[in-house]
């Protein structure tokens, strides 16, 4: 590979990461972590690939592995039966379900979203956003 392709190539995956690191988070894109980490394996492959003239494969290589690895990580805390640490945003949002009661009007319940758990207004929890259907039996009529 010529020189001026590898920095070509180099310069494209670190502008790369750059935007996506700056994009993810709460309010900009929120990325995987399986992502996030074989972006993080692509860009060190890459700087590595590149002291041996192998750019390319070297990015390959690294997303391959931290991907992969991420892969198994989640896997395995899925298996013990954990919650992910990252699930989006990390900060409280309000979210509203409407509940068509049986007479036709509508209540609307407020839920409070903290990392993975929603919490409904008496205190219970759901490990995702309920459904009308689950909120009916508390809050409709």
């Amino acid at each position: 590979m010529k020189r001026a392709d590898r920095k070509t190539t180099i310069l494209m995956v670190l502008a790369g990461a750059l935007v996506l690191a700056v994009c993810s988070g709460c309010g900009g894109l929120l990325l995987s972590p399986i992502y996030n980490a074989a972006l993080l394996g692509g860009a060190v492959g890459g700087i590595i690939g590149y002291q041996s003239g192998e750019t390319a494969a070297g990015a390959l290589l690294g997303a391959g592995i931290l991907g992969a690895g991420e892969l198994v990580k989640q896997t395995d805390q899925l298996a013990k039966g954990e919650q992910p640490k990252d699930c989006g945003c990390k900060g409280q949002e309000k979210v509203v379900v409407e509940i068509t009661n049986s007479n036709g009007s509508i209540t609307p319940v407020e839920l409070r979203k903290k990392g993975c758990v929603y919490t409904g207004p008496k205190g219970e929890q759901y490990q995702q956003l309920p459904t009308e259907e689950q909120l009916r039996p508390v809050y409709g009529f």
